[in-house]
C-alpha cells in the first residue's frame, strides 16, 4: 500500500500503513458541487457553478496511543493541511479536518491499547 500524507505543508507525516482487526475500515472519496441559483426578474434561472471541493472520509485503526496523540495533535492546529493519497494520484490537495472523532480498539480485549480514529478531510477550496 502506497503512503498517505498529512500535515503542515514542508512537515507532512506519513499516516500509519492500514492494520486492523475485524472489517476492514473505509476511505472514501466524494466530492461536493456547489451550486448557485438565482430566479431572474422575468422567471429564468441563473446557475452559478464553482469548483467541486473533494470531501474524504479517512478511517485508521489498530493505532498505538503515540499515533492518536499525534493525529489529535494535527487535528488542534485548525489551519489548512496538506494531503496526499499515493494510492489514487500523486496530488498535493490543501484540506481542512472537519471533523474527528477517536475511541478505543476492541475494548471487550482488555489492556489491548489501541484506537480508531476516523475523521473527514475537505479540499479548502
Amino acid at each position: 500500500m502506497a503512503d498517505v500524507l498529512l500535515g503542515i505543508s514542508g512537515s507532512e507525516i506519513t499516516l500509519p500503513q492500514l492494520s486492523f482487526m475485524g472489517s476492514p475500515p473505509m476511505w472514501s472519496e466524494s466530492s461536493n458541487k456547489q451550486i448557485g441559483k438565482a430566479v431572474m426578474s422575468d422567471g429564468s434561472f441563473n446557475w452559478n457553478f464553482t469548483k467541486i471541493a473533494k470531501i474524504w472520509t479517512i478511517e485508521l485503526g489498530f493505532l498505538s496511543n503515540a499515533w492518536l496523540v499525534t493525529l489529535r495533535h494535527l487535528n488542534a492546529l485548525n489551519q489548512i493541511l496538506r494531503f496526499k493519497d499515493k494510492n489514487k494520484a500523486d496530488i498535493w490537495y490543501d484540506v481542512v479536518i472537519t471533523s474527528f472523532n477517536d475511541e478505543p480498539e476492541r475494548m471487550d480485549i482488555r489492556q489491548l491499547d489501541r484506537y480508531k480514529v476516523r475523521m473527514t478531510l475537505e479540499e479548502a477550496t
